[in-house]
């Protein structure tokens, strides 16, 4: 990547090819996203008008012999744009990079996973979604998310990670935990697998403060907290969806969320499941999840392809 786009980037410059064209070379890898997050500007500054001052001396080199006025003027030189620089620097750090544009990224059919500039990594399911800052900047490392993803949170007490969702917010120091934020269904919760989590609904503003394999979830408008089950649940980052004791809509939406699919249910009532255990494997694909499910419940199924459909009968 030309660094000149990225500064071209990072000052709100760029057009909105270049853009697109950033944004994915950041998805590529975490070191890409590493180097963009600590662009040097002086450096930077230094890459683009240094070979300038450079052959401006060789000239004037070659028109007279060098003496003192002459290196006196290339040492004033260098250390102007060393200052320019340096103010620039200031100025984006304080200026134009508050106003850097937000990433969003949207997860593919297939899970996701990221790591933002400060060394946190995300997994998202399939078709969700994560609003991030191209670097993070004052007290909050704050993002938004839209499905289900898994954070392990770089820690950093004094700039506390906050993820924001339709229905509450998640506080964290540096923890490892799950959110389900759908807002279709009106479903939220938030399981802690490590640290310390406070999660507060957006409109009452209450909170409940969770501890290590605790889950709170959202109820008629109510943040209920309850002991976590199973940690299993969530190897879906992973690659492995686990079935043991999960209803058979609690299936059937893992299966949406991790194979990209929309279920249509039809028949009059659910059919009852029971797994004592149970794991299917995502990389396995949907039709072998579905022959799994029939082996512990009874239902006939149709799979429309075309529009990645399957409707319960």
């Amino acid at each position: 990547m030309d660094d000149r786009i990225l500064i071209r980037f990072l000052q709100n410059e760029a057009s909105e090819e270049e853009v697109r064209e950033v944004v994915e070379w950041a998805k590529e890898s975490p070191e890409n996203q590493r180097y963009l997050n600590s662009l040097d500007f002086v450096d930077s500054a230094l890459l683009f008008w240094g070979p300038k001052l450079r052959q401006r001396s060789l000239n004037e080199r070659r028109t007279r012999m060098p003496d003192w006025r002459t290196a006196a003027k290339w040492v004033s030189s260098v250390a102007a744009v060393l200052l320019l620089g340096l103010c620039s620097g200031y100025l984006f750090l304080e200026y134009d990079l508050s106003r850097l544009p937000e990433v969003t990224y949207v997860s593919s059919n297939s899970q996701s996973t990221l790591c933002l500039t400060d060394g946190t990594k995300v997994w998202l399911t399939p078709g969700s979604r994560l609003t991030y800052p191209t670097r993070f900047r004052g007290k909050e490392r704050n993002v938004k998310l839209s499905g289900e993803a898994i954070f392990d949170v770089t820690p950093d007490r004094k700039h506390p990670f906050v993820v924001e969702t339709f229905a509450c917010s998640a506080k964290v120091l540096g923890t490892h935990f799950d959110i389900v934020a759908d807002e279709s269904r009106n479903e939220f919760s938030a399981a802690l697998l490590s640290g310390r989590l406070q999660i507060t609904h957006a409109e009452t503003k209450n909170s409940v403060i969770l501890l290590p394999n605790e889950i709170v979830r959202l109820s008629n408008g109510t943040l209920v907290k309850q002991p976590l089950k199973d940690r299993e649940n969530y190897q879906w980052k992973d690659g492995i969806i686990n079935l043991r004791g999960l209803t058979f809509m609690e299936i059937v939406q893992r299966f949406e969320a991790n194979f990209n699919v929309r279920f249509v249910i039809r028949c009059e009532k659910l059919p009852t499941v029971d797994f004592g255990w149970g794991k299917v494997f995502i990389s396995s694909g949907i039709e072998h999840a579905m022959d799994v499910l029939q082996h512990g419940a009874d239902f006939d199924y149709t799979f429309d392809r075309a529009e990645n459909t399957i409707t319960i009968e």
